[in-house]
């Protein structure tokens, strides 16, 4: 079987440490502070909150009920009532907490964001934004408000929106390192490299223990083809993060491009030693086991844990799909690799991967479908010469 090139998958890392990463469910003490009098309504919503923080799920509701005793409709309360619902897998319970806490708060500019955020993940796109334009009117001195709106353009791909969204989060909190850097990965996603870097700079300046920044500054750097300069900013990384995984995947990369593949394992290997579901370094040395041939084993098993730290990703599939492949698990191939498809359509390689396992099992029709659709997409990669001469094969013209 023909060896597969090793494939580097270059993702923007959003997960960092030391900036108070922004919760998908759930909300942080600083998001209400401002929101809340202080007193004993305010004591046992903070209290409710650190122990969801600590994923302390009764003692969580426990201190929202009480907060509910005190105020029976206090829309802090019930979002966070919500959430913890959402938390414990019982999604359907949520929407209750949520609807009053809109219905009593009509000027809540909390209860509006967590609708917002909700109607997001139900995918109510239309009425999710209008909850989340509607809380930023609400109060436009809240930040968080403004970072949900962001976030929710960025996750539809409407970047020229997120940027501006970001940008008024900005103005309205210079010193937020999470508002810099959010329009850093916004800017960095809308093609803008330059003012991108000048935001993860700022955010480096204002959290200076913040290791996001540099990830993300190093990831640049090395799309840019700026290796050693990524692998500086990575090091700085580790030493806010010692055991983040991100930093050494990332140096791993750069020293897989220049073909230190040992060093590159290595790296790879140390990302998994301190963060042992990393899925890109689990990714990665799949990929360069099935390149030596000789680990097919591990490298399925690796694949495996990369695919469940990261179930979503289609290259991660891809890897996983080829690995069964590689050990002659057909059947698993193609389910694997038709998954990857669906998440990655645009991905020649993993039509390319189906194609060739299609091929193997002498279904020449869906093997010849698989390879077009791969070369149909008009996109470099590195299995396309041989695509190309398994095409023409299939058609009965073979290649010279």
């Amino acid at each position: 079987m023909r060896k597969p090139p090793i494939k580097v998958i270059v993702l923007l890392l959003f997960l960092f440490q030391g900036l108070g990463a922004r919760p998908s469910l759930g909300d942080s003490i600083s998001m209400y502070k401002n929101q809340m009098p202080a007193g004993p309504l305010a004591d046992a919503v903070n209290a409710g909150i650190k122990a969801l923080q600590q994923r302390d799920f009764d003692k969580a509701e426990a201190s929202f009920r009480q907060a509910l005793k005190i105020e029976p409709n206090e829309p802090h309360a019930l979002v966070l009532m919500a959430d913890v619902a959402i938390l414990r897998g019982k999604r359907a319970e949520a929407l209750p907490y949520l609807r009053t806490a809109v219905e009593k708060n009509p000027q809540s500019a909390a209860a509006e964001e967590a609708m917002g955020r909700y109607l997001a993940q139900q995918k109510d796109y239309a009425a999710a934004e209008k909850a989340l334009q509607k809380s930023v009117a609400l109060d436009p001195k809240w930040i968080e408000a403004k970072l949900s709106l962001g976030d929710f353009y960025f996750s539809r791909s409407r970047f020229a929106e997120a940027v501006a969204a970001y940008r008024t989060a900005v103005r309205t909190d210079a010193n937020s390192g999470i508002a810099h850097f959010s329009l850093a990965m916004a800017l960095a996603s809308s093609g803008d490299a330059r003012s991108a870097e000048a935001e993860l700079r700022t955010a480096s300046q204002v959290t200076p223990q913040a290791a996001g920044p540099h990830i993300a500054f190093a990831n640049l750097l090395a799309r840019e083809g700026n290796g050693d300069a990524a692998v500086a900013e990575y090091e700085t990384a580790l030493k806010l993060a010692p055991h983040n995984g991100e930093p050494y995947v990332g140096i791993g990369m750069v020293q897989q491009h220049k073909g230190q593949m040992d060093l590159a394992a290595k790296s790879y290997r140390k990302a998994i030693e301190v963060q042992p579901n990393q899925p890109m370094a689990l990714n990665n040395l799949a990929r360069m086991e099935l390149q030596d041939g000789h680990q097919l084993g591990e490298a399925v098993s690796m694949a495996q844990k990369a695919v469940q730290a990261a179930p979503n990703v289609g290259q991660f599939l891809d890897t996983l799909g080829w690995a069964y492949h590689a050990k002659g698990e057909r059947q698993d191939a193609i389910l694997t690799l038709k998954k990857g498809i669906a998440l990655s359509p645009d991905d020649p390689e993993i039509h390319y991967h189906l194609g060739v396992v299609y091929e193997g099992a002498g279904m020449q029709a869906e093997a010849l479908g698989e390879l077009n659709n791969c070369l149909s997409l008009g996109k470099d990669f590195p299995e396309a010469s041989d695509a190309r001469k398994r095409q023409q094969k299939l058609k009965g013209h073979p290649a010279h």
